[in-house]
């Protein structure tokens, strides 16, 4: 079961309507009222807060998220519990989801590239202060009102030196379309996994649809590992190579970093 906005009784915020929910947390407009501001306000289901591997995992989130202060991060405000809910209020991004521009059209090529070097610099940073996002993907991907593109939803991330385990046993990590073969075997993974997904969300923005489809989500992880990386429309063929490059299926001929990768 998932909160509705008639559920939520969180001091120090007035929740003003519904805008997103996914697997684990319901997503709610709020106004922030000692500072009167808009918020986005990530409330955990019950189900899950009840379990207290899970409410953990959400805390980490917030504690990770909150470490990394960057122009393509989102910005977390607070995190924190009360009467068993467990809720994050991070930075209101008005513009939509990639995914949406994606299923919308109309992207020019500048704009694709554009948003993947946005998407690159983010990652880079979380990089250089240990973390893996382990989820990019377009539905991850927000617009500011000035179009500048941020990540959001550190839900999953792990510090690089395995001392931040934040995954649940038995509970799938990461989005299997845009999923690294080494992600899909469940080995180790560091900052070059992030970058191999952005590739896959490239092409995916450049072809219409994610670089492998297949009729159940274990078929899609599984061609990650072991078929060739796609090709590109013709119109896009000289950007093969950049596909190519960040979605090397060894990790070693990727980008070195999301730096390198703005640089090509």
């Amino acid at each position: 079961m998932l909160l509705t906005a008639v559920d939520i009784d969180i001091p120090g915020y007035t929740i003003i309507r519904p805008i997103g929910e996914g697997g684990m947390a319901s997503v709610f407009l709020a106004v922030q009222t000692s500072l009167e501001r808009e918020v986005a306000l990530k409330v955990m289901s019950p189900a899950l807060a009840a379990n207290a591997e899970f409410a953990s995992r959400f805390l980490i989130e917030g504690k990770i998220t909150g470490k990394l202060q960057h122009p393509n991060l989102v910005t977390v405000y607070d995190i924190g519990s009360h009467n068993g809910i467990y809720y994050l209020a991070v930075e209101y991004i008005p513009g939509g989801t990639l995914k949406e521009r994606i299923a919308e059209g109309g992207l020019s090529v500048a704009e694709m590239l554009d948003i993947t070097s946005d998407v690159a610099l983010g990652l880079d940073f979380a990089h250089q202060k240990g973390f893996v996002h382990r989820d990019v993907k377009p539905g991850n991907i927000l617009f500011r009102a000035d179009g500048r593109v941020v990540l959001a939803d550190f839900g999953i991330a792990k510090a690089m030196d395995g001392s931040n385990s934040s995954t649940v046993a038995g509970a799938s990590v990461g989005t299997p379309n845009y999923m690294s073969p080494e992600q899909a075997r469940g080995e180790t993974v560091n900052g070059r996994s992030d970058l191999y997904s952005l590739g896959t969300v490239l092409f995916e923005m450049l072809a219409g649809h994610p670089p492998y489809r297949a009729g159940d989500p274990f078929a899609v992880a599984l061609m990650h590992v072991t078929h060739p990386v796609p090709q590109l429309p013709e119109q896009y063929a000289w950007l093969q190579p950049l596909i190519t490059t960040l979605m090397a299926k060894d990790p070693a001929g990727r980008f070195s970093s999301g730096a390198a990768t703005v640089e090509a």
